[in-house]
């Protein structure tokens, strides 16, 4: 068993690789298209049979309510989930006329119609972006393998190319999620204020070029410091790791190691917002460069003047001035950050009393 989860797991992989490298400007381009469309108060209508009927019902959940941040309802309706709706329309006129007929009684001209089929073939969600497309919709087919009949009559088809339908199932509700943090972030634009952490040091004990998990030590205080700091702040780990360039370790340890501190930090009930590392010599990602902190705080949407950078080296107090970002050093004296704490612990207390 252990051997079919992993190739499981490998296959979930490859597939989400897969929309990185091939579907990224398709996800841009229909979630400019509902921003838009919401801005000129038309609505988002989804439908498909069975997974993808839950995938529609799931992305709708998400929009109405909420996906990240406190805000109002965004407006979108799932045709999968009235039943009277279902069994009269299928009884009276056929299962292929389920969200076609849907579509015609509520449908306004602008609203944006996503078909949801894995295999593209599906008649009655091939009738439904045809009547939507009749009525003045703009019609987008969520699909996989090579697309299949949809296509035809949609405006922007978003297809998966993989042939395994439970895995394309896995990125259409990852892409519904891109898409709700997108139009989210549009909608309800706001700044986060981060703390960025180095990580050998600062979070764990720097034995020099660590990679392996079981050189993983975590300073004392650390979990108790973090629990209080992600309160507030979004957690950032920025960390040199020239041993990549030096050939003493890979990327993927680096990542592997990442994904060990972050299982067992959150076993604490700590969680890191996310990991960069620069893997040079030189670069504008080293510190005392600021390019991690600058890509994270693109990424993340962050206002860094109002955001921390906490290290142990003079390295990391220089790319957090660099940055636009607070400074604390920890362990010793440095007049040129903001704070000198003892420990992580004095440095998030700091911070606190500088917000109070």
């Amino acid at each position: 068993m252990e051997n079919r989860i992993k190739a499981r797991i490998r296959k979930h992989d490859f597939v989400i690789k897969m929309i990185e490298e091939f579907l990224i400007e398709d996800i841009k381009k229909l979630a400019e298209i509902i921003v838009d469309g919401y801005r000129k108060g038309n609505k988002v209508i989804l439908f498909g049979n069975g997974g993808s009927a839950a995938d529609a019902q799931h992305i709708t959940a998400e929009l109405v309510g909420r996906f990240l941040k406190e805000r109002r309802g965004i407006p979108a309706i799932s045709l999968t989930t009235n039943t009277s709706n279902l069994t009269s329309i299928s009884n009276d006129y056929g299962f292929e006329e389920v969200y076609a007929r849907q579509i015609e009684a509520i449908m306004n001209k602008g609203d944006i119609v996503i078909g949801i089929t894995t295999s593209g073939e599906s008649p009655n969600i091939i009738k439904g972006l045809e009547k939507a497309r009749e009525l003045g919709g703009y019609t987008v087919a969520l699909t996989g393998k090579n697309g299949g009949k949809v296509t035809n009559f949609a405006h922007l088809s978003i297809i998966v190319p993989f042939h395994m339908t439970p895995h394309i199932q896995e990125a259409h509700i990852t892409i519904g999620h891109i898409l709700c943090d997108l139009i989210e972030e549009a909608l309800f634009p706001s700044k986060r204020v981060a703390c960025f952490l180095d990580r050998d040091g600062t979070i764990n004990i720097d034995k020099g070029y660590v990679y392996k998990i079981e050189d993983l030590e975590l300073i004392p205080g650390v979990i108790e410091a973090l629990k209080l700091l992600q309160k507030k702040y979004f957690l950032i780990v920025v960390t040199n790791q020239s041993g990549i360039e030096r050939g003493y370790y890979t990327k993927e340890d680096v990542e592997k190691f990442h994904r060990y501190l972050y299982y067992i930090l959150s076993k604490e009930g700590v969680y890191i917002d996310d990991f960069y590392y620069c893997p040079y010599l030189e670069g504008e990602c080293r510190k005392p460069n600021p390019g991690m902190l600058l890509e994270a705080a693109k990424d993340w949407n962050i206002d860094l003047k109002n955001s921390y950078m906490i290290g142990d080296k003079t390295s990391d107090i220089e790319a957090g001035k660099n940055a636009g970002c607070k400074t604390i050093i920890i362990g010793k004296e440095d007049i040129t950050a903001d704070y000198s704490a003892k420990d992580l612990m004095e440095a998030v207390k700091w911070i606190l009393n500088q917000d109070s």
